[in-house]
C-alpha cells in the first residue's frame, strides 16, 4: 500500500515527503512532509504485542505529559484506533515530528553528564507509574532464552553455515555461564532501548526520549549500561572518562535505591554487551532474521565488535 494512503487513513493531507528516518534496527520509518506540517509513520515488526503496546501507551503517556516529557504522541485513525492494519496484516503508527536533537556517537563529554541525567529523569517519572507496564517484546535481555534460541539455530538444517565464525562462538561458549550469573540488582521499570538514538536533547540537555515499545519491568542498570555502550564506545573501546561523566549525571540525579547498585555496572556492561552480540551472531546465521542487514555482513561484523 502506498505511504500516502495509509498516511490520509490518520491526516487529510497530501504529502510532499517522505524518506527513511532513524537507524532502528527492527521497525521502518519514515520522516513524512505533508502540508500541513511533519509527521513521523512506523510500520511496526509483526512480532510486536499491540494489546501490550496500548495498555503501557496508556500508562506512561499521562506521567510523560504532566513532567512536560518529550515522547511520542500517537495519533488516532479515522477508526479511532492508534494502529491502521494494512492488506499485508502489517500495523502502521503516527505521530507528530518531536523537536528535539538526536545525537551521534561519539558525544562529547560535556554532554555525557546531562546524559546520565536525563536517563534518570526517565526512570523517575517511570517509577511513578500506576500498574506495571506489560512485556511488548516478552523475551527482551532474558539472556538465557537469547542462549537457547541460539542452540537451537545450530541444530537446525536451515542454518546459514557459511557465517558460522569460530572465534565468536568461542567468545560464546567461554562467557554464558559467567553472564547467565550476573548481579543486576533491583528491579524497576526501564526504558529497555536505552541507545544514544533514543534520546531527545535540547540545548544540550535531554529533553525526552523516543520508542517506547520496549518500556517494561527490568533493571535499571540494563538502562544505564546500554546507554555506555551507545554513547562511550570510541573505535571498538570504552572510553572510560566518558562512561564516568554519564555514570555521574545519572547517580547525581537518580533517587538513592535507583542508583544503590553502581558497582555492579561494569559486569552488567559486559552482559550487555555479550547478549546484544549473541542476538546479532545468531540472527546471521537464522533463516528467520530480527535485525535488518544493512550491508552485506553487518549482523557478523556486530556481533564481532560486541564481543571485543
Amino acid at each position: 500500500m502506498h505511504l500516502e494512503t495509509i498516511f490520509n487513513k490518520f491526516v487529510n493531507s497530501r504529502i510532499l515527503s517522505s524518506a527513511p528516518l532513524g537507524d532502528g534496527h527492527i521497525n521502518d520509518t519514515f520522516l513524512i512532509r505533508a502540508e500541513n506540517g511533519k509527521y513521523v509513520m512506523q510500520r511496526v515488526k509483526s512480532t510486536m504485542n499491540i494489546e501490550a503496546c496500548l495498555y503501557n501507551y496508556g500508562l506512561y503517556s499521562p506521567l510523560c505529559d504532566d513532567s512536560g516529557w518529550r515522547y511520542p504522541v500517537w495519533m488516532k485513525n479515522s477508526d479511532g484506533k492508534y494502529f491502521y492494519t494494512d492488506e499485508t496484516g502489517s500495523y502502521w503508527r503516527l505521530y507528530s515530528f518531536i523537536s528535539g536533537d538526536i545525537l551521534s556517537a561519539p558525544v562529547e563529554k560535556n554532554i555525557l553528564y546531562s546524559c546520565g541525567q536525563g536517563l534518570a529523569r526517565m526512570h523517575t517519572i517511570f517509577s511513578r507509574l500506576p500498574e506495571t507496564p506489560k512485556a511488548v517484546y516478552p523475551h527482551l535481555h532474558d539472556l538465557s532464552y537469547y542462549y537457547d534460541t541460539y542452540l537451537k539455530v545450530l541444530q537446525s538444517p536451515d542454518m546459514y553455515k557459511e557465517n558460522r565464525d569460530t572465534y565468536i562462538e568461542e567468545k560464546i561458549e567461554a562467557g554464558i555461564d559467567k553472564m547467565l550469573n550476573v548481579k543486576q540488582g533491583r528491579v524497576s521499570v526501564i526504558h529497555g532501548d536505552a541507545k544514544l538514538a533514543n534520546i531527545l536533547f535540547g540545548d544540550g540537555k535531554v529533553i525526552g526520549f523516543i520508542d517506547f515499545d520496549t518500556v517494561m519491568p527490568g533493571y535499571p542498570l540494563e538502562d544505564v549500561a546500554d546507554c555506555v555502550r551507545s554513547c562511550c564506545i570510541e573505535n571498538g573501546k570504552l572510553n572510560k572518562d566518558k562512561a564516568y561523566e554519564l555514570v555521574r549525571g545519572y547517580s547525581d540525579t537518580a533517587p538513592k535505591d535507583m542508583s544503590a547498585d553502581m558497582e555492579r555496572l561494569p559486569e552488567v556492561f559486559d552482559k550487555i554487551c555479550f547478549e546484544l552480540g549473541l542476538r546479532y551472531y545468531t540472527d546471521a546465521l537464522a533463516n528467520e532474521k530480527v535485525f535488518k542487514e544493512k550491508y552485506p555482513g553487518f549482523r557478523l561484523d556486530r556481533a564481532r565488535s560486541l564481543f571485543n
